[in-house]
């Protein structure tokens, strides 16, 4: 199996089980007996972790190699993923996704940095289908896990088999990557710290993921809840307003790759960030269920390879590799926390309608840093690539 297969399979592989945790959540806030408050408390083990882990990601894959660091993030979270059914209270269950989500983040950096440099061996574009790979991993593992749930089947029971099933061949599908040394700056170009403001460079691709993270994080928090309240949809199609703009999303990535050949990093940005500008302005107007849906569809295919574009760039930056996306994944994890939090106090005093209407703002930063995208388009060969207007 080739390196550009294999890498495709981790993407898939990786999100599997964590989507048939997320599918499991209920029954957990139910055997704990959970408060909406306290269930949000404890979920947020895994985003803190996830902060806090990141400043110092970059140099750990430095250090131990991104191909190692992925094999031991991914074997080590997926261990830890079985853990859930058995939490006992709050403080038990925030620790337990607190040591997943930190694991979460180291791999999903690993990822990211050996799928760019595969990307750059092969001379072939390959991030954005990684990504809709990784989609439509946690959408087969949330439909696994009701799956399971309707056999009957506890949540410890159901994540143990998942474990079995894929660690293996995770584990298997990384060791059959190459050792290949750490890449430094080719400048000698320290790694940006942390904890400073980022170079100018890395910092326009920083700012430009913004606002696509703002509107992915919204999405999941807020859809069904405008369908309800502004056009009237019943409960029980509620969910597809999500459904769509989830499936456009992956449709988007695995499109994303030949997109970009043809039309270049920046132009495939600027024609993502209209499409997903133009779904939120529909949703400003929206007063049915089909306009909603389009809307989120819209949105879903617009900010669809927005963060593999980002990561493209970012790798491309002064720094390592590894440093600069971690800081990138850093700041897109806080949009996607912040967002939904500003929207829903928007929503609190003027209805979500205006709430998500936050995002017009926000995509329109995003399309005027378009342009801050170049150095990725430089870095990927002028021959299989034309340079962005």
């Amino acid at each position: 199996m080739t390196q550009v297969r294999l890498i495709m399979l981790i993407f898939f592989l990786e999100p599997l089980v964590f989507g048939n945790w997320l599918s499991r959540i209920p029954e957990v806030q139910a055997g704990l007996a959970l408060r909406p408050a306290e269930l949000a408390l404890a979920l947020l083990g895994m985003p803190i972790s996830n902060l806090l882990i990141l400043p110092f990601a970059g140099r750990i894959c430095d250090a131990v190699g991104a191909r190692n660091l992925l094999i031991c993030s991914f074997a080590g979270m997926l261990l830890i993923l079985t853990l859930p059914g058995l939490a006992f209270n709050i403080p038990s269950l925030f620790l337990i996704l607190a040591s997943c989500g930190a694991l979460l983040a180291l791999a999903e950096l690993a990822m990211n940095v050996e799928a760019a440099r595969i990307e750059e061996e092969a001379g072939r574009l390959i991030m954005s289908t990684c990504h809709g790979f990784w989609s439509v991993g946690i959408g087969v593992g949330s439909f696994v896990g009701a799956t399971l749930a309707t056999f009957g089947l506890t949540v410890t029971g159901a994540l143990v088999l998942s474990v079995v099933i894929v660690l293996p061949v995770a584990v298997w599908a990384g060791l059959r990557l190459p050792a290949v040394e750490p890449v430094k700056a080719a400048d000698h170009t320290p790694s940006p710290s942390f904890f400073a403001i980022p170079p100018k460079a890395l910092l326009l691709v920083c700012l430009f993921s913004i606002g696509f993270a703002v509107t992915e994080g919204s999405m999941g928090d807020w859809s069904g809840i405008f369908l309800r309240d502004e056009t009237g949809t019943p409960i029980a199609m509620l969910g597809y307003g999500y459904a769509t703009f989830a499936a456009l999303l992956s449709a988007g990535r695995f499109m994303g790759d030949a997109l970009r050949k043809r039309l270049g990093m920046v132009v495939l940005a600027r024609l993502c960030v209209s499409i997903a500008l133009g779904g939120a302005l529909l949703l400003s107007v929206a007063d049915n269920f089909w306009m909603g849906a389009a809307a989120f569809g819209m949105i879903g295919l617009g900010i669809s390879v927005a963060f593999p574009l980002a990561v493209t760039a970012a790798m491309t930056t002064p720094g390592t590799p590894a440093g600069n996306v971690a800081i990138l994944s850093a700041i897109y994890v806080l949009g996607f926390l912040a967002g939904p939090l500003v929207i829903g106090g928007l929503a609190e005093f003027f209805g979500i309608r205006i709430g998500l209407m936050f995002l017009i703002p926000v995509l329109l930063i995003s399309l005027t840093l378009t342009g801050s995208l170049r150095p990725g388009e430089r870095k990927t060969a002028a021959a299989t690539e034309p340079a962005g207007a």
